[in-house]
């Protein structure tokens, strides 16, 4: 479980995942990119809020929308999964009340059932629900790479220097707010190469991830937007 470094994650919360094997991972300081699944989940919430809440007499009654539209949400097919966040958890479709109607209207009483083929169906929705888990694990390693690479290769607006791999050393700017009297940026780190949002430093030039390298061999993927350069070694 990933949260941030609010209080209300720890004590009692923290001693509650340790008697159910949770590993409890916090975010960075700051950083709200580092949940990015948690933020897109308020971003969806509050659209839907905004649409539900369509007079100023009801904005103090939002939270009457929220069954709505966390039901909407569990139900709704997502993208990286392919699968409604329903369908994970119970391996079946969702029922809704048009679905109910369709099927009080298609239902017949005729009682000649085919055993042989009632059998069947079972067994294949079996294999389905068995195969859900690898499915989705499969389709959201897929949409990730997908979103890495495209983020990498994306061109920006802002025109950068050049940076020569294993030449040049950049300045990485620290994650959060700046504050007063505080620098902005750390380092120097030595610039490895472009990357493809996959950790591979054989890159085109001009990507937007960057691989950097401290004195003591670690090395980091960052935005090329958060990098200045410090100086360039000389041969």
């Amino acid at each position: 479980m990933l949260t941030d470094n609010g209080g209300e994650w720890a004590a009692e919360f923290d001693v509650m995942c340790k008697d159910y094997g949770i590993q409890h991972q916090h975010t960075t300081p700051q950083w709200p990119q580092c949940n990015g699944m948690a933020e897109h989940l308020i971003k969806t919430t509050k659209h839907g809020i905004t649409i539900l809440v369509v007079t100023p007499e009801s904005i103090d009654c939002w939270d009457e929308h929220l069954a709505k539209i966390l039901f909407g949400y569990r139900c709704g097919i997502q993208a990286s999964t392919k699968f409604s966040p329903f369908m994970i958890l119970t391996s079946r479709t969702p029922c809704i009340r048009a679905d109910n109607y369709l099927h009080a209207l298609i239902t017949t009483t005729n009682d000649d059932v085919d055993v042989e083929v009632a059998i069947a169906q079972f067994l294949q929705k079996v294999k389905f629900i068995a195969s859900i888990d690898e499915k989705v694990l499969l389709n959201v390693e897929q949409a990730q790479q997908k979103q890495r690479r495209t983020y990498a290769t994306r061109k920006g607006t802002h025109t950068f220097e050049s940076l020569v791999a294993g030449k040049t050393m950049v300045k990485m700017k620290k994650p959060g707010r700046k504050r007063a009297l505080a620098a902005s940026w750390e380092g120097p780190y030595r610039f490895i190469g472009h990357a493809d949002g996959e950790g591979n430093s054989d890159f085109e030039d001009g990507s937007r991830m960057c691989i950097v390298q401290d004195a003591d061999g670690q090395q980091w993927e960052r935005p090329r937007k958060d990098l200045q350069i410090y100086y360039v070694l000389q041969e």
